[in-house]
């Protein structure tokens, strides 16, 4: 069989070159003076033999994907660092709108929550745009919105500018610097991964004592302008987000099997028919997961003429997941000396994926803890294998004479722009995932976490100079908090790479102790040393939620249904961050003192973990049933 050819294309090569009097052009398009341009679709070209092309991008795994690592980082410090430190505010705001302390908490907790709950629709401008576009606009949009929160007159103003338009975006700041180091590195992601989100935990270290400083010295406004042109400065580290070129690969020129479904919006890109032919639609406006938007992998068979393998199970764990993905191995290693590089010739149907269509595209752990993963042989191998291809990508809707003008060019760009990113959005916003009973648990705890987890970085500097601690002693606390919450993130990141490790346990103790820390922190004799071990041992212990939720995931749906279920966990833990602090500050009002806000933030913290538990039974059942539903129908 004819061996797959693989190379890089660039930009500049990929654009439009138009025909001449009848001859197709280099787009796919037919141009005659009769018929103006029409739109070959790509089934119409692989019905003549035209063999095709895939656009896969391939992480080069080192290079400039480290300067990438660093402007994540830097972007992660001074959001995170920004956020974790509105408690520094607070006591200052607190004079100017004469508001009780609860009320000003909503402006910071607006911040927190609406930075996760804007993630989904974030990611889905992400596959529309690129990293860097998104990155700098959202600095813009901080910046502008920071500016404009220093000069209002109402609480209500203040809430709606920094919470709400400094959350949205800070959200695209955040999700582009978490994501972008999983673009660049497969082998060592789990590496770059922690160092970018380390930025939180020093963010935190550094921007906690500066805020104190400049609100001691200047007032809560002139402390927000700084802010905002921290945040500004994140559009100079998203200047470095430099796109990745994809990587062709060929497949060979033959006449495979192409039925054209009566009803193309209603069917996948690829099924199996009951005579094994492989069926081919023009459209898919559902769960790509969920009506088997076929992989790289899937399509580079379909079009070199051979059957792939079953599908697998979405439903199927990544601990349970034992398949073995050779038939690539003789056909896509770029590194074995037979493969040849050659230009692509853009006549040939090019089908190619976008940024967020990636199964792994959160996952942030060790890719040594995926069976998809280790059964490859190569990068190129990998990616073909977690990429998916949804047909819109790929054929046009609508009419097929359309004039070659520049409006109808830019129509069909902005209705693929609209079609790539509401697949992402439906994609990540399907709630139908927590008809899982393992899923609906996690998701349960991972609310209550974020319900109580922002109570200790608003309230303990506040606490501990209310039980007579030096105001400058006590700014230090939320700075220890982050600095061994960095520790912890990387020594979780460490042990969780060895597959020995259970990553929901490591999760499950963590948040344990974390909310009994919290819990015993008011019955606790006062004293400074007493205060700094409270702030040590809670930052270390917050440290594994954040590193393990998205290896937890994959635990539990498996890899396939990572983007849907990260994006209905981002929702709940968004809403619960908005109204945790609010509302349990409220006991400080009603009290005079913080004991009770931490005695419930604690017993949440715990409760979060304690339904954790028995969540690899719950699976085991949840696994279970499914294998005796087939049998009893």
């Amino acid at each position: 069989m004819t061996k797959a050819q693989v190379t890089s294309l660039s930009p500049r090569e990929s654009c439009c070159n138009k025909g001449h009097g009848t001859n197709e052009n280099n787009n796919g398009y037919v141009v005659s003076p009769a018929n103006g341009c029409r739109k070959i679709s790509a089934v119409e070209m692989m019905k003549k033999g035209a063999g095709g092309s895939l656009a896969i991008v391939v992480a080069p795994d080192g290079g400039w994907g480290w300067v990438v690592v660093f402007a994540a980082f830097y972007c992660n410090v001074v959001v995170d660092g920004i956020i974790y430190s509105f408690g520094m505010l607070m006591n200052d705001m607190v004079n100017t709108f004469h508001e009780p302390e609860s009320k000003i908490t909503i402006v910071g907790s607006l911040l927190n929550g609406f930075y996760l709950i804007a993630g989904p629709f974030v990611s889905a401008l992400l596959n529309s745009v690129d990293f860097r576009s998104v990155t700098i606009i959202g600095s813009v949009i901080s910046c502008i919105a920071f500016v404009s929160a220093a000069y209002v007159e109402s609480l209500y103003q203040l809430m709606f500018c920094y919470g709400f338009i400094g959350g949205i975006g800070f959200s695209m700041i955040y999700v582009s610097a978490v994501l972008i180091p999983g673009f660049y590195f497969d082998k060592w992601r789990a590496l770059a991964t922690g160092i970018a989100v380390c930025g939180s935990g020093i963010g935190t270290f550094v921007l906690a004592p500066l805020n104190a400083l400049l609100v001691e010295n200047y007032g809560w406004r002139v402390t927000i302008m700084v802010q905002a042109g921290l945040a500004l400065s994140c559009a100079a580290a998203g200047i470095l987000f430099r796109p990745l070129k994809p990587t062709i690969v060929e497949v060979p020129t033959i006449n495979p099997v192409v039925m054209e479904p009566k009803l193309p919006e209603d069917e996948p890109l690829l099924t199996k028919s009951i005579t094994a032919e492989r069926k081919m639609s023009l459209d898919s406006k559902h769960n790509a997961v969920k009506i088997g938007a076929p992989t790289a992998e899937e399509i580079y068979n379909h079009l070199s003429g051979r059957l792939t393998p079953e599908p697998r199970p979405t439903s199927i764990s990544c601990h349970s997941l034992n398949t073995h993905n050779q038939y690539l191995k003789d056909k896509l290693s770029p590194d074995l000396p037979e493969k040849k590089l050659s230009a692509v010739s853009l006549r040939r149907p090019s089908v190619s994926a976008h940024l967020m269509d990636r199964d792994d595209r959160f996952f942030g752990g060790s890719l040594s803890r995926l069976p998809q993963y280790s059964s490859q042989v190569s990068s190129l191998n990998y990616a073909m294998s977690v990429t998916r291809i949804p047909a819109w990508n790929d054929a046009e809707e609508g009419d097929n004479e359309e004039p070659c003008s520049k409006n109808n060019s830019i129509r069909r760009n902005m209705k693929k722009y609209y079609k790539s990113a509401m697949h992402t959005l439906t994609t990540m916003l399907d709630f139908s995932i927590l008809s899982s009973p393992s899923f609906f648990v996690l998701t349960c705890s991972g609310f209550l976490t974020l319900l109580g987890f922002f109570v200790p970085f608003m309230y303990i500097s506040e606490k501990a100079i209310s039980m007579g601690m030096d105001k400058n002693v006590a700014v230090w606390l939320v700075s220890t908090t982050g600095l061994t919450n960095t520790f912890g993130r990387v020594i979780c990141g460490w042990i969780s790479s060895y597959e020995s490790i259970d990553p929901i346990l490591v999760n499950n103790v963590s948040l344990t102790f974390g909310g009994l820390y919290t819990v015993l922190l008011p019955f606790l004799p006062y004293s400074v040393f007493s205060y700094y071990l409270y702030a040590s041992l809670f930052g270390f212990s917050m440290a594994c939620f954040a590193s393990l939720r998205s290896t937890m995931i994959v635990e539990l749906t498996g890899l396939e249904l990572l983007t849907n279920a990260f994006g209905v966990l981002l929702m709940f833990q968004g809403v619960a961050a908005a109204v945790g602090s609010p509302f349990l500050g409220l006991f400080k009002d009603w009290t005079g003192t913080y004991d009770m806000s931490f005695y419930l933030s604690g017993i949440i913290l715990t409760m979060s973990a304690v339904i954790c538990y028995p969540l690899r039974r719950v699976k085991k059942w949840e696994d279970g049933r499914k294998l005796r539903r087939p049998n009893s129908v």
